[in-house]
């Protein structure tokens, strides 16, 4: 067994590196005129009640074509903030919350806070690690339920945002304000605030993005993956903590079936929005990675259009909020 340079695990982020690895699935970008500015029609009368679809997306959903009007679309954000606790490699299917044939690149009670800004390399401040030699078909990644963005950008007309105290401002640049944090799932169906391990949430319906005449400083929005599965946080989280498996996804070495769930500060399965306090997401691996004494690791985490802006949905030109969903984070091993 080899003891590994804490500098060969490093976090890329960007639009090259990730997209190698994601070039078989599609996303729906935010789609821009010459200038990149996102373009947005108020006129736009096509939702079910009359309500504004203001934006248009590159690639059909279940919803709606590509090229269709739409309250929302995705973006890419300039910059995240996760909180990682444990990244980890396994012989056996961790996701049913077995760990005991796992190594750890690292692993931190108290996690590890990082910001990761969009095309920077940097290296994790993690101790140094060691992984036995072997075949592994899956990885494992424990983190943060609280997710951290910062994002900027240009509407090609005029829109009303809010700053992080509520104030109403409106102008072609937007930004995150640093109101929230927001959740994924809310209380009730009026949208109210979910206590969470990490504090109460807003409620829902307040907006949370600023735009002005001119460009300000963004600020990180915080959202809270409170459940994956459809349904209010008066309710119980499915089984396993609320356990989804998604399709097949990426490309290359990081292609893989990825699985999630929720845990409690305590590492098991989460019950309730109110109790769940970090996302486990296991990849089972197309092609299994194999450690050698001279293998090298990198993490790449999806950039591209990885974020959903969404707008008011109704007769106006407002702005509402950008939201996160569970981040897609694979690892990379060659060897010298």
């Amino acid at each position: 067994m080899k003891t590994l340079n804490l500098n060969k695990l490093t976090i890329l982020l960007g639009l090259f590196l990730v997209s190698a690895f994601f070039t078989t699935g599609a996303n729906a970008g935010c789609v821009v005129n010459a200038a990149g500015a996102i373009i947005t029609d108020y006129t736009d009368d096509s939702g079910d009640n009359g309500e504004n679809f203001p934006v248009t997306d590159t690639v059909a959903d279940e919803d709606f074509a590509a090229g269709a009007q739409k309250d929302g679309c995705n973006v890419t954000p300039a910059e995240y903030k996760l909180v990682f606790y444990k990244y980890g490699i396994c012989k056996a299917d961790p996701s049913l919350g077995d760990l005991t044939s796992c190594a750890y690149l690292f692993e931190d009670a108290a996690g590890i806070e990082h910001d990761i800004e969009l095309g920077v390399t940097e290296s994790l401040p993690i101790p140094e690690f060691a992984i036995e030699p072997g075949i592994y078909p899956y990885s494992y990644v424990l983190l943060s339920n609280k997710l951290g963005m910062k994002w900027s950008g240009t509407m090609s007309a005029s829109t009303t945002g809010n700053n992080a105290s509520g104030t109403a401002g409106d102008g072609t640049s937007c930004w995150t304000s640093g109101r929230g944090p927001t959740a994924a799932a809310y209380q009730n169906n009026s949208g109210g605030a979910v206590t969470t391990v990490h504090g109460n949430t807003i409620q829902d319906n307040q907006i949370t993005i600023q735009c002005a005449g001119t460009m300000g400083t963004p600020a990180f929005n915080y959202e809270i993956l409170t459940r994956f599965s459809e349904g209010l946080c008066s309710a119980a989280l499915g089984a396993t903590g609320d356990k989804q498996t998604f399709a097949i996804e990426g490309a290359g070495q990081g292609r893989g079936i990825p699985t999630v769930s929720l845990l409690t500060t305590a590492d098991v399965f989460a019950t309730t929005c109110q109790n769940a306090a970090k996302i486990a997401w296991t990849t089972a691996l197309t092609n299994s990675i194999t450690i050698t004494e001279d293998s090298t690791f990198e993490m790449l985490m999806l950039a591209t259009d990885s974020n959903t802006m969404l707008f008011s949905g109704s007769v106006d030109n407002d702005i509402y909020k950008i939201e996160s969903g569970a981040p897609r984070i694979m690892l990379k091993v060659t060897d010298k």
